[in-house]
């Protein structure tokens, strides 16, 4: 059986560049440097990470819960603040504290992140104020704008965190809104041919076409950038960087 080993790939240990500008960028740093140092020291970046998914388990379940009492909407935006808390400053804080473990703080805080979303999305099209298949459109919105991320992260080095100005935060806030905005004011429904939507529906769809507009705008940037870096060799060139080689107990045979 032929294994597969990559060569000349971005390192996760290597300096790259993080675009976070959304619009709540710059007032989030602030709180975030103001309690970073102020975190219990017997309070670890890996237990800051389950809190932001425990956050996402309480979000998911109290939107999910609002078929029996509009009531667990509390628990639902404390599960949300919860998420925000833990997923900002688990990284943070390792940071702060020079105990950051690139690889493995790089694979635990993608995969919870994916995880906490999906926990998220789930419960929200199981409550009674958006469209199962609605918000399913939203949650492949989020996962194509995740899976662009980690791509240019591994061509540019570059980590694009948020889009326009708006990133994972501005989404939280999108939707913590939405959910104090229910506690006060009880959504109805508009017939449409995709069926009865709620203005939580519109939302829904609106943020799904920005984030794959985002997504094709940005991929015509990026792919001309690279391009310029990456031009087109004359045949039978030499490349510069072999991606991956294919090993099958012999001589690796090299694809390019």
């Amino acid at each position: 059986m032929r294994g597969i080993s990559v060569v000349n790939t971005f390192d996760v240990r290597e300096t790259h560049n993080r675009i976070l500008d959304g619009f709540s960028a710059r007032p989030e740093r602030a709180v975030l440097n103001w309690l970073t140092p102020r975190v219990p020291k017997a309070i670890s970046p890996n237990q800051l990470t389950v809190l932001g998914v425990f956050g996402a388990v309480c979000a998911g379940t109290g939107a999910a819960l609002t078929n029996l009492s509009t009531s667990f909407l509390y628990l639902a935006i404390a599960g949300l603040f919860l998420n925000w808390l833990g997923d900002s400053l688990d990284g943070t804080v390792a940071r702060f504290r020079k105990i950051e473990r690139p690889r493995y703080g790089f694979f635990v805080d993608h995969l919870s992140d994916v995880a906490s979303q999906i926990l998220i999305v789930l419960g929200l099209g199981l409550s009674p104020y958006l469209q199962f298949q609605v918000i399913l459109v939203a949650l492949v919105a989020y996962l194509v704008m995740t899976i662009y991320s980690l791509v240019k992260l591994h061509v540019s080095r570059t980590m694009q965190l948020s889009y326009f100005g708006v990133g994972p935060t501005e989404i939280r806030i999108l939707v913590g809104a939405g959910m104090l905005l229910t506690l006060f004011v009880e959504p109805f429904p508009v017939s449409t041919f995709l069926g009865d939507l709620t203005v939580f529906d519109f939302a829904a769809i609106g943020v799904s076409v920005f984030a794959l507009g985002c997504a094709v705008v940005t991929f015509v940037k990026d792919a001309h950038e690279i391009s310029s870096l990456d031009p087109v060799r004359g045949k039978g060139s030499a490349s510069a960087v072999d991606m991956i080689t294919l090993e099958s107990g012999g001589a690796p045979a090299r694809e390019s």
